[in-house]
């Protein structure tokens, strides 16, 4: 029975009319073969495979140690198992240089090409995320329905202890504080609609949508990062699945109906917070009932209703996007995790910066 012999390691180099010198591996790369000798002329090289039968890591050494001074080297069409051994040679062997040996022009040049690749991914998440609710409404989205009760529950009836406990404790500090104040003019009647007012347009719906941040964008970008590790997003893609629309739909939908629920459970328990202070000192019940349904209007009401549904939205997006964007590693799910919590928090308070501004052009 016959046997294959292997090629021995062959190399040849092109020069293109344009000074590219175009480099063609082929045959068997292993480390007790004798390895070619080749010399480039010029800063422009491009490396292919053409009849490469195998190799060991004498090939990916051969290719950094020869052109490791190239200014412009060309590896894209290289399989990507021999370019990932290419990247691994170059990074144990020269590792990133920290920003401080870098001049200031070149720290910002590099934070302005992440930056734009950071909005690119964002923008790309944004808009399969509006397609899968689109097709959600249509009825023609691939959801993942059977964890949907459970994205409710870790959402919201679990959230209310933390809610309970915080909607309280600053209800009692916002009554605490007006008192000071209003004390001194003796108005202290109006610090039930201090408290109402506040807690039913602004803390409520702000606070719940923080807490979110910190439980519920946290949970997300861990799971979808930990999938990313075990190459589970990847399986989905193989099926045809979109992951943004399977697991992201539903996580962000739990979030927008539950945060508003809980920013009313927030306010009314915040109101309640403040009649303990009001009430132990110069008012007695029924005024301080009396003065917080006067100061809590529909349009009050409404104004943080309608933060609450934006705050939620935010929290649940920022968890999916930044987990889903989390480099494959124990440590890049860790990172991810910390920055959904920034990243949700930031434009939460964003949003609201704009909701009081929207809101007080239009008298509302």
């Amino acid at each position: 029975m016959s046997q294959t012999v292997p090629k021995a390691p062959l190399v040849r180099t092109d020069v293109q009319v344009d000074g590219l010198a175009v480099v063609v591996i082929s045959g068997t790369w292993k480390l007790h073969d004798a390895l070619p000798d080749i010399t480039v002329k010029g800063d422009r090289v491009k490396v292919l495979a053409e009849g490469l039968e195998d190799f060991d890591s004498s090939l990916p050494a051969w290719i950094y140690g020869n052109f490791k001074n190239i200014r412009q080297l060309d590896l894209s069409q290289l399989p990507p198992r021999l370019q990932a051994l290419v990247n691994l040679a170059e990074k144990s062997t020269h590792p990133e240089k920290s920003g401080e040996h870098e001049s200031l022009l070149e720290q910002f040049g590099t934070w302005g090409v992440e930056s734009s690749s950071s909005w690119s991914r964002a923008l790309d998440h944004i808009g399969q995320t509006a397609w899968g609710f689109l097709r959600l409404v249509i009825g023609r989205a691939r959801i993942n329905w059977s964890d949907f009760s459970l994205q409710l529950q870790t959402t919201g009836v679990d959230a209310l202890p933390i809610v309970a406990l915080l909607g309280f404790l600053t209800g009692l500090i916002m009554a605490y504080v007006g008192l000071i104040q209003l004390r001194s003019v003796g108005a202290t009647v109006y610090v039930a609609n201090l408290v109402s007012l506040a807690m039913s347009r602004e803390m409520g719906a702000l606070m719940t949508g923080v807490i979110a941040c910190g439980r519920t964008s946290t949970a997300y970008a861990s799971q979808f990062g930990s999938m990313n590790v075990n190459q589970e997003t990847d399986a989905l893609r193989v099926l045809g699945i979109n992951p943004v629309e399977y697991l992201g739909v539903p996580r962000i939908l739990a979030v927008t109906l539950m945060v508003p629920l809980l920013a009313v459970f927030a306010a009314f328990i915040g109101v309640f917070g403040g009649m303990v202070v009001a009430c132990a000192g110069d008012l007695s019940v029924s005024q301080y009932l009396t003065q917080a349904v006067r100061a809590i209007t529909f349009k009050s009401f409404m104004v943080g209703f309608i933060k609450a549904i934006a705050f939620g939205f935010i929290a649940g997006w920022s968890g999916c996007y930044r987990g889903s964007v989390a480099k494959r590693s124990a440590l890049g799910v860790g990172e991810a995790a910390t920055s959904a919590a920034v990243l949700g928090i930031t434009l939460i308070v964003i949003a609201d910066a704009i909701f009081a501004v929207i809101f007080n052009l239009f008298n509302f």
